[in-house]
Formats: C-alpha cells, structure tokens, sequence
C-alpha cells in the first residue's frame, strides 16, 4: 500500500503549488492594491428655476469643486419638512469649476406643524456619483440652513392644504364687458365653519386683474367682482409666457394672515381670457 500513499502525497503537493502559483500570476509580487479614487468635492444649494419648475419640485445646483468631472446617478432629498420619496434616478455629468448643473427633484407632501407658519427643517441631499475611474461614491451634501428657498415651498405648500380644508375657490363664468374686457367674480365658499374673505387678487405676466371689495354669499364665504385686460401683448412675451393663467388670490381664514393660493381657470375661462387677447391687442396696433 506504499505506493498508494505516495501518490496520494503527490497530489496533494501538486495542488498544493498549483494553488501556489496561481495566487503568484493573480497578484505578482510587488504589484500596488488598487487604488480607488476620494469622494469627489461638491457643494449644493436649493433653488427655485420658474422656467423649468413643474409643481412638486425644486433644483438642486450641484457644484464641483474638483479637478475632474463627476457623473450623477441617484438623488435623494433627506428632510423632515416632507413626506420623503427615495432615491430618483439622475445620468448628469457635473463638469469642474463650471457654472452648477441642476437637478429637479421631487419632494412630498409638506408637514406643517406650524399651519401657514411653518417653515423647513435641516436639509440635505445624498448623491450617488461615478468618478472617472469608474467607482462610485456616496456623497451627502448638508443644504444651507435656514433655507429662503425651502422656507417658501414649505409655504407655499402649507397655505394651499390650509386653504383647501377650509374654502372651495372657483373662478366664475367670464362675460364680455362693453369695453372688450371680460368680467367675473371669484367665490370663495367655506367648508366649514370658517370666516373667509378675499384681500388681493393679482393678474399674470399676460393678464391684468382689477378687483373690487368682496361681498359677501348668502350661506356664508364671498363673491369679489374681477375685471380681466390684456396686460402685455409682445409677441415674444405672449409666446414666451410659461404661466399666462398664473393668478393668485389671498384667503383670508378667521381674520388670519392672508394667504396665497392659485386660482384654477377652467378650460372655458381659458378660451375666454384667449379671445380677449387677442382682440384687446389687435386694438392697440
């Protein structure tokens, strides 16, 4: 049985080298561990691109302070301020000491411990970015606190859900006054046992809105007659306008600070306000 023995040492030795020399070819002696790259330097700010916005969400303008570009994979926005939504896929390459690349990104449902009052808490952003060698860091940019930007969604956002627990808002039916403008009432009902009334209500970048003092509906809320003109009527303004039906009315809720909500105009409004245009600009020629 010798022989059986001495081969089975022999195969064990050959194992044993050949596991020996593959460890040899896969990491020569000498040879340097990898290198992978340092978290690359950027900075970050919130802010608010009305050219761009769509509702629910803001920019974050990403800075790189490094030496070499960066690419963007993921962003998440990390607040207590609102209803958190993950991670949200970007591909953005950040190119060094350039003007800032944007991400919109979108945010939740605000929290308002304060009703209209509230205002954001700490922020940041977490970016998920590739450098050029390939690897890919985890990077979290701290947002600039108190936050003017932040401060204004949270706002923004807390007026509107203040608004619509308490007051229906409704632009009424437009009819056309004897001088070509067109005239109409805004209603503001309560749903509950609110006192509401109107203190402002403003015009676009294309339409003029002049107001008259509320009165107030039977059954509770107010009806405030609103006359409507054509305000601009250059033609790179009329084409240009991103929002020509952005108009606000401030609510007033049980004697409280007026708050800003957007009025909707419904389609027919719309084709009303449209026609109005036109002839009122026709006219100016």
């Amino acid at each position: 049985m010798r022989w059986v023995r001495i081969a089975i040492v022999g195969v064990f030795v050959l194992a044993a080298a050949s596991a020996a020399l593959a460890g040899t070819l896969a990491s020569p002696r000498g040879a340097e561990p990898a290198v992978v790259s340092d978290p690359p330097v950027l900075s970050a700010t919130a802010e608010i691109r009305r050219m761009f916005m769509k509702p629910g969400q803001f920019a974050v303008a990403v800075t790189n302070g490094g030496d070499a570009p960066v690419r963007v994979l993921s962003a998440e926005v990390v607040t207590e301020s609102f209803a958190p939504l993950g991670v949200q896929e970007f591909d953005t390459e950040v190119p060094p000491y350039a003007a800032a690349r944007d991400l919109f990104v979108q945010y939740g449902d605000a929290r308002c411990p304060d009703g209209t009052a509230s205002k954001a808490d700490p922020s940041s952003v977490v970016l998920e970015v590739a450098t050029e060698d390939r690897a890919v860091h985890t990077v979290t940019l701290e947002l600039s606190y108190p936050n003017g930007t932040l401060d204004r969604l949270v706002r923004e956002a807390c007026a509107a859900e203040a608004v619509a627990a308490n007051a229906r808002v409704e632009l009424g039916e437009l009819a056309a006054a004897a001088d070509g403008t067109l005239e109409g009432r805004l209603n503001v009902t309560p749903l509950g046992e609110a006192a509401l009334d109107v203190s402002e209500v403003r015009g676009s970048v294309l339409f003029e809105i002049r107001a008259e003092a509320s009165e107030p509906l039977a059954g509770g809320g107010v009806s405030m007659p609103l006359m409507f003109d054509a305000h601009r009527c250059d033609g790179h303004v009329v084409g240009d306008a991103k929002h020509p039906f952005g108009f606000t009315a401030w609510i007033v809720i049980d004697g409280g600070e007026p708050v800003a909500t957007p009025i909707d105009v419904q389609e027919d409004r719309r084709e009303a306000l449209w026609a109005m245009l036109d002839a009122r600009c026709a006219e100016r020629e």
